[in-house]
């Protein structure tokens, strides 16, 4: 990491490819570059939401703090991803909390600047509303297996999204690491810490899945699909 400079970080995200050499250099002096720890809190609710942030390595999840204290995770997000982005549609606090569960370095720069920037671009304007529609078409999907899907099938479509989304094509399937918690994939299926538990030791036991806390991996997508009913 320390051969590379924020500029090169910015250039290496797709919502920048549009811009400018000049556009980049403004982009790079507006923006400030910092690592997080694992377990650091990037915002909570209530906080300002005057930040558009650029996760270019780690992950982080977004929580929401239901009514009687317990938070439920709504999203794991990896390199590549922006977080923050309600403030763009005219949130003035942010409604959930951010959490970064794997060392991450974070790009950020405040909304009112980056909204300048959009105006001023038209192709960097496009990539973001085509992402926003694409985060929210990703949370109606969630929203859909958390009505229609048992526990097992929930399970089992976060698997193959988180997989989609984090992992490498291997020679024999497929590699995610490290593997994030089962209190957080009980969180994201709506199940309990339990059921999420036993769940992946069935689909470990039945050859699906092999997994440890550093790493989950599959041999075939497909016949996970056959399991969650996509």
């Amino acid at each position: 990491m320390a051969n590379k400079t924020k500029l090169w970080y910015l250039q290496n995200f797709n919502f920048f490819e549009t811009m400018k050499p000049s556009d980049m250099m403004d982009l790079e002096n507006n923006t400030s570059m910092k690592a997080e720890k694992k377990k650091e809190i990037i915002y909570f609710p209530e906080e300002a939401s005057d930040t558009i942030y650029f996760l270019k390595e780690g992950k982080v999840k977004i929580s929401k703090i239901l009514d009687d204290g317990r938070s439920t995770v709504m999203q794991i997000l990896g390199p590549g991803e922006i977080f923050g982005e309600s403030s763009l549609l005219g949130d003035e606090q942010h409604e959930n909390i951010a959490e970064v569960i794997e060392d991450a370095l974070i790009c950020t720069i405040d909304k009112d600047i980056f909204t300048g920037m959009m105006m001023k671009n038209p192709g960097l304007t496009l990539r973001i509303t085509r992402f926003i529609g694409w985060r929210l078409r990703h949370i109606e999907n969630h929203v859909e297996d958390l009505v229609f899907k048992d526990a097992k099938q929930r399970i089992v479509s976060f698997l193959i999204r988180y997989i989609e989304n984090f992992g490498k094509k291997m020679v024999d399937g497929w590699m995610v690491r490290p593997f994030i918690s089962q209190q957080d994939i009980a969180d994201l299926t709506a199940v309990s810490r339990q059921t999420a538990s036993q769940t992946l030791n069935e689909l470990k036991s039945g050859g699906l899945i092999n997994f440890t806390r550093r790493f989950l991996s599959t041999s075939s997508l497909d016949k996970l699909r056959e399991v969650s009913g996509d």
